[in-house]
């Protein structure tokens, strides 16, 4: 009979470390998208930003449960995160809706989620060829 403990071995260290690959590319594309959303409109961005309070009312949750407010809250929360944990970010500005649909303002910016979430499959694909 043949001993097939190795190749089992190998298949479940080939599992291992697909889905840490697979949870590496997942953060740093989340990372990528929010770092593109918080970008202000004078450095390139979408977000218009005066004062910061807009971005600093940047709330982050994984798994449901609040993982961080503030700016870059989005790091404790991708440091928890584990592969296929729902993750979602949310500004909480009493105006962050109708200044990211520019509603009856006069300012650039406006859609900075939206256009940041478009970048997704494009992050996704660029973090894939990163850690093979």
């Amino acid at each position: 009979m043949n001993d097939n403990r190795k190749f089992v071995a190998d298949v479940a260290a080939f599992a291992d470390k697909t889905a840490d690959q697979m949870l590496r590319v997942a953060k740093q594309s989340i990372q990528d998208v929010v770092k593109q959303a918080q970008t202000p409109v004078g450095k390139g961005g979408d977000m218009p930003v005066d004062k910061g309070f807009l971005r600093n009312s940047l709330v982050t949750s994984v798994r449901g449960s609040t993982a961080g407010e503030g700016a870059s809250s989005f790091v404790l929360g991708l440091s928890s995160m584990e592969l296929g944990d729902p993750f979602s970010v949310a500004w909480t500005a009493d105006y962050a809706i109708p200044r990211h649909y520019a509603v009856g303002v006069g300012q650039g910016g406006g859609l900075w989620r939206d256009k940041a979430a478009q970048r997704w499959p494009g992050y996704v694909a660029k973090n894939a060829r990163m850690v093979r």
